[in-house]
């Protein structure tokens, strides 16, 4: 959930920061290298990472020198200060709070309490920023009053409208900004195992660097530019190995200054023992994604299909209470598409297409809830521990994921922790015996008795009424859903998505804890968070492997191929978005485009709605955004359908879930997603986990995959052609495909709204 705008604001950003920054000078010389910086329209230089053996006894180097401090006693890094926020509850019963604003996109750090006070201190930059509390796993309405007339934070230095009706409190941070540099090795951002190598990076700001060297033991590796943005910049360089590790790093300044990035004063070096504690699942690199949604992809016995109307949620609603809808499989949408009008899809009709999903590439599937619920979309559960009946027998799903395996297709379940169905009988209890209930804790009830779907009576998911939230702070409701995701692993699941994370009550708690005991007994399971934004927290080790990267495939990607972003513009969001995750979280994104909770990316390229015609130009921009998806790092997700040429409009009754017609197919489209799936198993740069950008201009821009660089990936979406100085020497186009093996060199066209690939020749 977003709230109000996101401002800027103002932070203290200055280039000696009191603990973090000195000058000095010490023994020993370190090797550095020069790299010129570029800026977003010129190409970056072609060279590979170079490696120098170590010439004498690793240490310091002579001469002058700024030492920049990151280790342990820094307050914050260069660039940031501390700013402290609080809030006293007084007599109010308070089980958690969190702060969510816009210096972490609206995600939630959790607050700690200590004397009657929540707070918590944050390092930010200059600016101006809005925030809120979240307080028992819900919004405040209003920070400027908490209901005595007072405002939750006494701190605030004013308020503004959140777009919702209430105010959201604002901070002010006033400073001015200096050469600043960012590096914890803690943070996987900076530092990373992926692809079987040790990662090491560093932000700072833009064009402020002219050169920079990893000096370790071992000897030195050049830094390269990798990505930049407006006002920063990441720096990168691999060591191709894994093992334990002392280094720094040497950075020349663009004004002639010299910088060592250290650790301490006491003990100057960063030491890496070589065990890698996050980490990435290659099987997840290498992959092809695909989402089913089960009621509307395939339905394999018609047996089962009546199955779901006996337990549907409008017959134990008693605020909106109805009748669902069975259809057939082309019957019209009515307005209970959404939710309760049921087509017959189940686990029997997936496996009846493995074949056909391998056709594609496929090796991963997604699979919406198909545990028992009262809805079409499955996240009103009922009960954890059963498959719904309308999908099949136990039976079924068995022999779906020997199947599946056979194929060398891994499966993931949707699992929903945030709030279950009005039928769960833990639910039905409390709402049966009050405060009798042994189960009445593991709701948030707020008058008793009440009418079954009565939002106003309990909290639920956005006060919906058929979905009451859980308790997550009661270790019994933990131990059920953390016994439950572990069940369905111990069944043959390969991973796990979860529902609406940020909305659980103490998510740090809670998915921490869920990941230690998933991958205690399954290491090699995947774990993906529906996160909507660019929220890095949620992806450091101790929650999720990865989030639904709408924040690539929506923000970026899906404006870039509109047209609505400029090659410039989509290139600098890129680099904010791979400047925040570590290298092993980027190789095992989870990226999607569209999925059952959007329109159909076709109809959001201009292609129209469910039964319209798609124009050509959708298609060809179809097919530049999907080629754009498959050369990135991680993996690219398909929603069910999309490589049909299917439409759907999501505010039309969510025709987005549409059953797919298996009769009516879009050759063309279908064809290039095979094709894409072909190219990216053929050429290991694309499942690789490093990129590096090389240009960006109008609606152009250009970037390296694989780890020397060795292939370029091109886009133009704008219709107007444009041409692209190549870097050095000769390169193969390996895409489109009827230009595949062409030798080109110099200068190249790039056509309007398409995608070349080449490989250095």
């Amino acid at each position: 959930m977003k709230k109000g705008g996101l401002p800027l604001i103002l932070i203290l950003l200055t280039a000696i920061v009191s603990g973090c920054i000195s000058g000095g000078t010490q023994n020993q010389t370190g090797t550095t290298s020069s790299v010129v910086p570029t800026t977003a329209t010129s190409p970056v230089p072609t060279s590979t990472s170079t490696y120098t053996p170590p010439q004498e006894e690793f240490g310091l180097p002579e001469g002058n020198y700024t030492a920049i401090y990151t280790g342990f006693g820094r307050t914050c890094p260069t660039g940031r200060v501390p700013v402290r926020f609080a809030y006293y509850p007084g007599n109010e019963t308070v089980k958690s709070v969190s702060l969510r604003g816009s210096f972490n996109n609206w995600a939630e750090w959790p607050m700690k309490e200590e004397n009657g006070t929540w707070s918590t201190t944050v390092c930010l930059r200059p600016g101006r920023y809005e925030y809120k509390y979240f307080i028992n796993g819900q919004w405040v309405k209003d920070m400027s009053n908490d209901g005595t007339g007072k405002p939750y934070d006494p701190d605030a230095d004013g308020y503004a409208d959140d777009g919702y009706g209430g105010k959201n409190a604002v901070r002010l941070v006033e400073g001015k900004a200096g050469f600043y540099v960012e590096f914890d090795p803690g943070d996987p951002a900076y530092l990373s195992v992926a692809d079987n190598r040790t990662v090491v990076r560093f932000e700072a700001k833009r064009k402020a660097v002219s050169s920079a060297v990893l000096v370790t033991e071992g000897g030195n590796y050049t830094m390269k530019l990798q990505v930049w943005w407006d006002s920063g910049e990441v720096w990168r360089a691999e060591v191709p190995f894994v093992g334990p590790m002392s280094y720094y790093i040497v950075i020349n300044s663009a004004d002639g200054g010299r910088f060592l990035v250290l650790n301490t004063s006491e003990s100057p070096f960063f030491s890496f023992d070589g065990v890698d504690k996050f980490p990435q699942l290659e099987w997840v690199s290498n992959g092809i994604a695909y989402q089913i949604f089960p009621d509307r992809f395939n339905n394999g016995n018609e047996s089962n299909d009546a199955l779901a109307l006996d337990h549907d949620e409008l017959l134990l609603n008693q605020v909106n209470p109805g009748r669902p809808l069975l259809s057939n499989w082309g019957d019209p949408i009515t307005p209970l598409h959404c939710c309760h009008q049921y087509f017959g899809g189940d686990i029997r009709g997936i496996t009846e297409k493995l074949d056909y999903l391998r056709s594609l590439g496929v090796t991963i599937i997604y699979l919406n809830p198909i545990f028992l619920s009262g809805s079409a979309h499955g996240y009103d559960t009922y009960d954890y521990y059963r498959l719904d009946p309308k999908f099949g027998t136990e039976k079924d799903l068995r022999e779906f994921l020997d199947e599946a395996h056979k194929r060398g297709i891994r499966v993931i379940f949707d699992f929903v922790p945030n709030h279950c169905g009005i039928g769960n009988p833990a639910f039905l209890d409390a709402w049966k015996n009050g405060k009798q209930s042994p189960y009445w804790d593991w709701f948030f009830i707020e008058k008793w008795p009440f009418k079954l779907g009565d939002g106003g009576a309990y909290v639920g998911w956005w006060g919906i009424g058929s979905l009451p939230k859980l308790n997550t702070g009661n270790p019994e409701v933990r131990e059920y859903l953390i016994g439950a995701a572990l069940y369905w692993l111990d069944f043959g699941f390969d991973g796990l998505r979860v529902d609406v994370p940020n909305e659980v009550l103490d998510p740090a708690t809670f998915f921490s804890e869920l990941r230690e005991r998933v991958k205690e007994k399954h290491p090699d399971a995947y774990l993906i968070g529906e996160i909507w934004t660019l929220s890095p927290e949620w992806v450091k080790g101790d929650r999720f492997d990865s989030l639904m990267n709408y924040a690539l495939g929506r923000d970026i990607l899906l404006n870039y191929a509109r047209g609505y972003l400029s090659g410039e513009a989509a290139m600098k969001m890129m680099g904010r978005y791979y400047a925040s995750y570590g290298e092993n979280v980027v190789a095992m994104g989870f990226n999607l485009v569209d999925s059952h909770d959007t329109s159909r990316v076709l109809t959001d390229l201009g292609g129209g709605s469910l039964g319209d015609e798609p124009t050509n130009e959708s298609i060809q921009r179809l097919k530049l955004l999907s080629a754009i998806l498959y050369s990135l790092p991680g993996t690219p997700v398909t929603f069910q359908g999309d490589e049909w040429g299917l439409l759907g409009d999501k505010n039309h009754y969510d025709e987005q879930r549409y059953p797919i017609q298996w009769d009516q197919v879009n050759e063309d489209v279908l064809n290039h997603y095979r094709a894409l799936a072909k190219l990216r198993k053929s050429v290991p740069a694309l499942r690789s986990s490093a990129i590096r950008f090389y240009t960006a201009k109008n609606g152009m821009m250009a970037f390296f995959r694989g780890h020397n660089d060795e292939v370029l990936v091109v886009a133009n979406s704008w219709k107007k052609p444009a041409e692209l100085q190549l870097p050095s020497g000769e390169w193969r186009i390996l895409w489109p495909e009827d230009h595949m093996g062409v030798t080109v060199s110099g200068s190249i066209e790039v056509p309007g709204v398409s995608v070349l690939i080449l490989e250095r020749g």
